[in-house]
């Protein structure tokens, strides 16, 4: 072995040396093996000669299985003939299930019973006509059949973020499914985000009083959950595949696809000049849809149980919060912070995502250790400079009134006051407690 592959490691072959069937045999073995005839290579397959380690783990090739085709959808608006895209040739009917569904899978996991897409329908409390209408992807055109809106919204940091807001109808499908489908799937118990009875609050708790804690980001959280994956999953699940792409369909979509408005009218995204629409032409979870929050955590549920594993390696805790990942542990975390990196990161990118080199944060007990916007460095409680802020604001709205206060030109700015003050309270009641004597003296 040379000196490189000792010190980088030689790649080795999964499959083991790779070998031609052709090549000379040991006399024990017959002699050489002579070439198939064309008989033989049209009946065992020229594919399959060469692959010896399907032939290990498989005794046979799977014979094809033609699809179940399915009608298409009528615009239940318009009344127009609308194609239902990918979901027309794959999926079944009541005649003839879907043949890849594994109801003992589903009904194991606790699932709803969906064998074809007429079972969808009547889950969803939708017609099939709608149903596969909603699943069809766009097709350009003047008829504008998008079931999405697009919206920039300003960061906190510079940029814009693209959101997608779904129409109507397709929102009340996706809140349908999250009732029946998408609060059933599988979380982990690290995630803190978007669950019932979990916050910000419940999330940064358990580091509080640590000797050093970490902050990872995720780069570009929901769109790294593409079409492919989320119908992957729901394969994964036990689902056929004509209803695992209708899920798919139904829960994911392009930025392109979108309609905007521009100059009075609508069109789709792809006009718009924005180098997102362009960059992410795949479809995608949305940011602004009900289903992708619960999506995202049921997807991401095998990498919180990796770095829970890897955490505990290191005697340290581990939460996550939509893309934010929080490890927090004593001295031995401390010491081996930056190779304790090294191994998250690749686990990140083992499930398909990449870490925010720009957002990782390590945090000793000589500074403030902030966790999603949370103090922990002795007890929960937000930060010295929000609070500052927030009590000057209401000062000068006991001083000189709220009028000339509202800077930001909030609608509700009352509202949005009392807000602010109940999230102070419920991270640190003392605080919120002062705020709470300022706002009752504002002469409205």
């Amino acid at each position: 072995m040379g000196f490189f592959d000792w010190l980088f490691g030689k790649k080795k072959d999964p499959y083991g040396p790779r070998r031609d069937p052709y090549q000379q045999q040991p006399k024990a073995y017959g002699g050489p093996v002579p070439p198939p005839t064309a008989q033989q290579a049209s009946a065992i397959g020229l594919r399959n000669i060469f692959l010896s380690w399907r032939r290990r783990r498989s005794k046979g090739p799977v014979p094809a299985q033609p699809d179940q085709t399915i009608r298409g959808g009528l615009n239940p608006q318009t009344g127009a003939w609308v194609d239902p895209g990918a979901i027309s040739s794959i999926g079944g009917t009541r005649q003839h299930p879907d043949p890849y569904y594994d109801s003992a899978k589903v009904r194991a996991a606790g699932l709803p019973d969906l064998p074809h897409i007429d079972a969808m329908a009547e889950v969803l409390r939708v017609d099939r006509r709608t149903l596969v209408w909603l699943a069809a992807k766009p097709v350009p055109g003047d008829s504008l059949d998008s079931h999405y809106t697009l919206k920039e919204m300003p960061k906190s940091s510079g940029g814009t973020r693209l959101l997608m807001v779904p129409l109507p109808k397709l929102k009340a499908v996706q809140r349908a499914l999250v009732e029946k489908l998408v609060n059933k799937l599988p979380i982990h118990e690290a995630a803190h985000g978007f669950r019932k009875g979990r916050d910000v609050l419940s999330g940064a708790s358990e580091h509080v009083g640590k000797d050093v804690v970490i902050c990872a980001d995720i780069r570009d959280f929901f769109p790294s959950f593409t079409f492919r994956r989320v119908s992957g999953y729901f394969r994964s699940l036990g689902y056929g595949r004509g209803t695992a792409v209708a899920l798919a369909n139904l829960t994911t979509g392009r930025l392109m696809d979108a309609r905007v408005q521009m100059n009075g009218r609508w069109q789709y995204a792809a006009k718009l000049k924005h180098p997102e629409t362009h960059a992410r032409y795949h479809p995608e979870l949305p940011q602004g849809a009900p289903t992708s929050p619960g999506i995202a955590n049921a997807i991401c549920r095998r990498m919180d149980k990796r770095l829970t594993g890897l955490a505990r390696k290191f005697g340290a805790d581990y939460t996550r919060y939509a893309d934010d990942l929080t490890f927090s542990g004593g001295d031995d975390l401390a010491f081996h912070a930056s190779k304790f990196l090294g191994l998250v990161r690749q686990i990140v990118q083992t499930e398909g995502l990449t870490l925010n080199d720009k957002k990782t944060r390590i945090m000793r007990q000589g500074r403030q250790q902030r966790v999603t916007g949370v103090v922990v460095n002795d007890k929960t409680n937000v930060s010295r400079r929000d609070y500052d802020r927030l009590k000057a604001i209401l000062h000068n709205c006991v001083k000189r009134g709220p009028h000339g206060e509202n800077r930001d030109n909030h609608p509700d700015f009352r509202g949005w006051l009392q807000g602010k003050i109940a999230h102070v309270s419920h991270i640190g009641p003392e605080r919120g407690r002062k705020l709470m004597a300022l706002f009752k003296q504002i002469r409205w």
